[in-house]
C-alpha cells in the first residue's frame, strides 16, 4: 500500500471499508439465522415488551422493544428475527465510525477505526445478540459524525437536526447516551470550534429535537412511578461497602476483553504518547478523549465503590476504535494489523463456537458458558405439558429468567405463566400479573431455587409435591452433568401472608428437595 499514489488511496480504502463490513454482515447474518442457541433471557423480555408498544418498559427505554416488534413483524416470531437487527446495527455503526475518521484525518484511518470497531470482541458478541448496547451504537456512532460536521462547519442545519435527532433516539436507547451529553460538554470547554458550533441557534435547534424525542418517554415514566429511571439507579448497587479496590484488576481485564488485548494496551500507550503533541494536530485527539475517558473513569470509579459489569463501558470504544486508528495510521500501523489480526482470531473463534452441537462444546468444556441459552423449548413443553396433565389453572415460577425463557416458548400457551412475588409488590417486569382470582385456584409451581420453596409453601394452604421436570443443559469441565431442574407442586388456597421482616427472617438456612451435590469423583474429578 506505500506504493500507492496519493489521489487513489481514498478510493481504495472506501471499497475496502465497504467490502470487510459487507462480508462481516453476511457471515453475521447466517450466523444469526442458523445458530442452534436459544434466546436468553434478556431477549425473551425484550420480545415480551415489544408485543406492546409503548414508550417506556420496566427496566430499559423502548428502543429495543421497537426494533424487536419491527423485526419480528416483517419475519415472524424466531430466535433470528428477534435477533436480526443486531449484525445491521453494528454494520450501520462501523460505517459511521469511517465516515468520521475520513472526516478526521484520511479514508485510511477511517477503514482501520471502522475495522477496529467491527471486530471488537464485545461488538463480535453482540452481533450474534440483541443488546441495548447494539441498538445504541449506531445513534452513538452517527452524533460522533454529525457533532464533529458542525464543528468542522458542515451542514450547518441539516447536521444539527439530525445531531438532536440521534440524542434523542440514542436516550431512548440506552441512558448511557447520558455519556455522549458530558463528552459534548467537556468539548465545548476545551475545543473552541465545538463551542462555536454548539453555542448558537443550531445548537439550540439540536437540543430542542432531543428534547421532543426525548419527552413522551419520561411522560411514561411519571406515570409508571419512574420505574425505568428506579431501575437504572438500583442498578448502581451503591449499598454496602462502598470501596472495593480489588475490583480494579477486574474492571482493567474487562477492557481487555471488551476493546481487544492489543486495542486496550495500545489506547493506554497512546495516552502516553499524546501528551507530547501540541498544536491543532493533536485536536481530533483532544476531542475524542472527550468522549472516552468520562465512561472509563466513572466505570472504574463505580467498579471501586460497588460493582461494574463489563459492557457498562461500551460507549467508549467507538471514540477509542477511532482514537487508536488516528495515532497508529501515522506510522507503520503495525498495531493496527495486530490488534485487527487478534480480533479476527476471536471473531472466528467466536461464530464457530455459537455453531457448535452441544455434543462438540461438552468435548470442549464449553457447556457450562451456553447453559442460558439452552433448553428453554423442552422445559416450555414439558412443565405445560405437567400442567395440563395436573388440571392446573396457571403456571407460577420463582425466578425471572424462567420465567422468560417459558413466556417465549410457550408463547401459544392457554394457561397463565405467573412470577411468584417474593416481596410485597412487583420487583422486575415479569412480576407485573399478580397470581389472583380464578387462576390462582389450583397452580402448578414449578420451581427452580430449593431456598425459596419453604417461603412459596407459606402462601397455600395446600402445597403438595408432583414431580419434577429435569432438563439436561450438557456437562461441566469436572464431568458434572448441568441440569435446569423445576421442582413442581400442586398449590391451592393462595392466601400470601404479609411480607414483612419477620417473615422473611424465618426461612433463613431452610431448603425444600435441594439438588444434591455432584459426586466429582464418579465423574472423573
Amino acid at each position: 500500500m506505500t506504493n500507492l499514489t496519493a489521489p487513489a488511496r481514498p478510493q481504495i480504502f472506501e471499497r475496502l471499508t465497504l467490502a470487510a463490513l459487507g462480508l462481516l454482515l453476511i457471515l453475521r447474518i447466517i450466523a444469526v439465522i442458523i445458530s442452534p442457541l436459544e434466546l436468553y433471557a434478556d431477549e425473551a423480555q425484550y420480545w415480551r415488551w415489544g408485543q406492546a408498544l409503548e414508550w417506556g418498559y420496566y427496566s430499559k427505554p423502548p428502543m429495543i422493544a421497537w426494533v424487536i416488534h419491527l423485526t419480528t413483524a416483517l419475519f415472524g416470531t424466531h430466535e433470528w428475527s428477534v435477533r436480526l437487527a443486531a449484525p445491521l446495527l453494528h454494520t450501520a455503526a462501523a460505517g459511521l465510525i469511517f465516515l468520521t475518521g475520513r472526516a478526521m484525518l484520511d479514508a485510511r484511518a477511517g477503514f482501520f477505526a471502522a475495522l477496529l470497531y467491527a471486530l471488537m470482541p464485545s461488538v463480535v458478541l453482540s452481533s450474534n445478540v440483541l443488546s441495548t448496547d447494539g441498538v445504541l451504537m449506531p445513534f452513538w456512532c452517527a452524533g460522533l459524525y454529525l457533532l464533529w460536521r458542525l464543528r468542522s462547519g458542515e451542514g450547518r442545519w441539516a447536521s444539527a437536526a439530525l445531531l438532536g435527532g440521534v440524542i434523542g433516539a440514542g436516550m431512548l436507547s440506552k441512558y448511557a447516551m447520558l455519556y455522549f451529553l458530558i463528552g459534548l460538554a467537556l468539548a465545548c470547554l476545551i475545543d473552541a470550534p465545538t463551542r462555536r458550533a454548539i453555542l448558537t441557534p443550531r445548537g439550540l435547534l439540536a437540543g430542542v429535537i432531543a428534547a421532543l424525542i426525548v419527552a413522551p418517554h419520561f411522560a411514561w415514566n411519571a406515570a409508571n412511578d419512574f420505574a425505568t429511571v428506579s431501575h437504572t439507579v438500583d442498578n448502581a448497587n451503591l449499598g454496602g461497602d462502598l470501596f472495593n479496590p480489588e475490583n480494579a484488576l477486574t474492571w482493567f481485564a474487562d477492557q481487555l476483553g471488551m476493546f481487544g488485548p492489543v486495542s486496550f494496551l495500545a489506547l493506554l500507550a497512546g495516552l502516553f504518547l499524546y501528551r507530547s503533541r501540541r498544536g491543532e494536530e493533536a485536536s481530533p485527539e483532544r476531542w475524542l478523549l472527550c468522549f472516552i475517558l468520562p465512561v472509563l473513569i466513572f466505570i472504574l470509579g463505580q467498579a471501586v465503590l460497588s460493582r461494574a459489569h463489563a459492557n457498562w463501558t461500551a460507549t467508549a470504544y467507538p471514540g477509542a476504535a477511532l482514537l487508536v486508528a488516528i495515532w497508529f495510521s501515522r506510522g507503520t500501523a503495525l498495531t493496527l494489523w495486530a490488534s485487527l489480526g487478534l480480533n479476527l482470531l476471536v471473531a472466528g473463534l467466536f461464530m464457530a463456537m455459537t455453531m457448535l452441537p452441544p455434543a462438540s462444546t461438552t468435548d470442549l468444556g464449553l457447556d457450562n458458558a451456553m447453559k442460558r441459552t439452552r433448553g428453554w423449548e423442552a422445559s416450555a413443553q414439558q412443565v405445560f405439558a405437567e400442567a395440563e396433565r395436573l388440571g392446573a389453572t396457571a403456571v407460577l415460577v420463582d425466578e425471572r429468567e424462567a420465567w422468560h425463557g417459558l413466556d417465549f416458548y410457550a408463547r401459544d400457551r392457554k394457561l397463565p405463566l405467573i412470577s411468584w412475588r417474593r416481596y410485597a409488590g412487583p420487583k422486575s417486569f415479569s412480576e407485573r400479573q399478580p397470581l389472583e382470582g380464578a387462576i390462582a385456584e389450583r397452580v402448578l409451581i414449578a420451581s427452580v431455587h430449593a431456598d425459596l420453596r419453604p417461603r412459596l409453601r407459606s402462601d397455600f394452604a395446600s402445597f403438595e409435591p408432583a414431580g419434577q421436570v429435569r432438563i439436561d443443559l450438557g456437562k461441566r469441565g469436572n464431568g458434572c452433568p448441568i441440569s435446569r431442574v423445576f421442582q413442581l407442586y400442586i398449590g391451592e388456597g393462595y392466601n400470601p401472608p404479609e411480607r414483612t421482616r419477620e417473615w422473611e427472617n424465618q426461612f433463613i438456612g431452610e431448603m425444600e428437595f435441594p439438588e444434591p451435590p455432584c459426586p466429582t469423583a464418579a465423574y472423573g474429578g
